[in-house]
């Protein structure tokens, strides 16, 4: 029920309906003849179960409907999401580390070319009347980071929240050869505040924006270190209860589901998150394409 939930709140914002899809998959093995009488018999029970969240559901505002696919779990998923690209997928995820390989649904979700990934751990309790009170997006100041934005709007009109934008500073990359080397000392303190700068000039300008539409908006600057770690600690740190960001940024490489940033939280984060599909490529443009810095020199992939 607490996916269901999730799920139901992020359909609510964007306007949509909510559809329950189950997987009745053969045995693990894919060994041995299936019983028609007991197949029948599961099927029963899971529309059952289904039929029971929907009535558990009703009264809160989006038409909720069910489906039960039947067949090779992964393939079956990929080939729904096929018809319905446009769509956001969301499945749940279990702890104990396995991240994506916890499930063959998890990674049938994952993997599928749906418009956005909805993953909800299932630890991400919450009440039928509470909101999400902070929306954490991170950016990179590529326009394929910029991609989270518009739903993140969305998502934070429709449960008043607050959208926390985040820039993880890159430390920069001098070669070190055992000995102390002034000069490098000072192009690499140099170099650090030019990034903390524009990317604080990067965020305040998207700040801007959008606390011109009316939305409470908070910046945050982080150093160094792995980006993936670092985001999760700005989680636990300044208690986001939702996380919209684009699954691949400046570095991603497009013939993969997700760049390794994504995948991480996904993997990692106690809050639910929705990956946002950049359609436009690595070159496309900006989500908010006035809100760049007009003066001084912009964080790495922005230009």
């Amino acid at each position: 029920m607490t996916s269901v939930r999730h799920a139901r709140k992020v359909a609510n914002a964007f306007g949509g309906d909510l559809l329950l899809v189950q997987m009745l998959c053969g045995s693990a093995d894919g060994q041995g003849p299936i019983d028609p009488v007991d197949w029948d018999i599961k099927k029963q029970r899971i529309l059952i179960r289904l039929g029971l969240l929907t009535k558990g559901s009703e009264g809160n505002g989006t038409p909720c409907k069910i489906k039960l696919l039947e067949g090779e779990c992964i393939n079956q998923i990929k080939a729904f999401m096929e018809l319905r690209r446009g769509d956001i997928a969301a499945s749940p995820r279990s702890g104990g580390g396995m991240g994506w390989h916890s499930s063959e649904t998890v990674w049938g979700v994952l993997s599928s070319r749906s418009a956005g990934i909805l993953m909800i751990p299932d630890d991400a309790k919450i009440e039928p009347d509470t909101r999400y009170r902070r929306i954490l997006v991170p950016l990179d100041g590529s326009s394929r980071a910029e991609a989270a934005l518009p739903k993140a709007t969305l998502l934070a009109k429709a449960e008043t929240s607050e959208i926390l934008l985040c820039y993880i500073a890159p430390e920069p990359g001098l070669t070190e050869f055992g000995s102390d080397d002034p000069e490098a000392d000072r192009l690499h303190s140099l170099v650090r505040k030019r990034n903390d700068q524009a990317g604080r000039t990067y965020l305040a300008q998207i700040k801007k924006r959008l606390e011109h539409n009316g939305l409470n908006t908070s910046i945050k600057i982080r150093h160094g270190g792995d980006v993936r770690r670092a985001l999760i600690d700005v989680i636990l740190q300044d208690k986001a209860d939702f996380v919209v960001m684009a699954t691949h940024g400046q570095s991603g490489h497009g013939d993969v589901p997700t760049g390794d940033v994504a995948r991480y939280v996904t993997d990692n984060a106690d809050t639910p998150v929705l990956l946002v599909r950049c359609l436009s490529g690595r070159n496309g443009h900006h989500a908010f394409g006035t809100a760049l810095p007009k003066e001084g020199r912009q964080p790495v992939g922005t230009d």
